[in-house]
């Protein structure tokens, strides 16, 4: 999936430069045009698509964090449980889809990341990982619900950046514009 995003973004760039250097009003303008058609014809798959990609990152890649050969999806996955006091995309459940865990995580039932921490990594009840509960774990509240609650918490400063990021996308569509009609003017002066 971000192999075809990218491609598409690369495709459009590419037209949008092409159009830049061959002074083609027509190309610009479909390049601007198609741009936003994407972004409203997708607008309601980043949902569904973050909730996947998360999926695939646990059962394709968490491991246990006993030895100390911890990847990066492990990693980031053992800190964001253990920031947003959650578990899983969905809830524990999610670690029995990871062959990976499951060959590397002994009697454990959850990782200690799921865990009331009395510091990063460090399970305040010993048994925890072994025996979860709601009082000395949060195996039963997801990370999707905890990430997206941590998003709205913060929407403020999203909407901020996101405006900015709008804002820089039209004034490059309003400098498109401005380059096809500059060359509408220059093609009127030649000759």
């Amino acid at each position: 999936m971000l192999i075809v995003i990218g491609l598409v973004v690369f495709f459009i760039t590419f037209f949008g430069y092409c159009g830049a250097i061959r002074e083609s009003q027509c190309l610009l303008t479909t390049v601007e045009m198609i741009a936003f058609g994407l972004a409203v014809a997708y607008k309601d798959r980043p949902r569904a698509a973050t909730k996947n990609y998360l999926q695939s990152t646990i059962s394709n890649y968490y491991t246990s964090n006993d030895s100390n050969q911890t990847d990066a999806v492990t990693l980031t996955w053992n800190y964001m449980m253990s920031e947003l006091h959650c578990c899983g995309v969905d809830d524990y459940r999610d670690f029995a889809l990871s062959e990976k865990w499951n060959e590397s995580k002994g009697d454990k039932l959850i990782p200690a990341a799921c865990c009331v921490q009395t510091a990063l990594f460090q399970p305040q009840d010993k048994n925890c990982p072994f025996a979860p509960t709601e009082s000395n774990s949060y195996f039963k509240k997801g990370c999707y619900d905890a990430l997206t609650d941590w998003i709205m918490y913060n929407r403020n400063l999203l909407i901020t950046v996101a405006i900015a990021v709008g804002l820089t996308q039209l004034v490059a569509m309003f400098l498109a514009f401005y380059l096809c009609k500059s060359i509408d003017k220059y093609e009127g002066m030649r000759l």
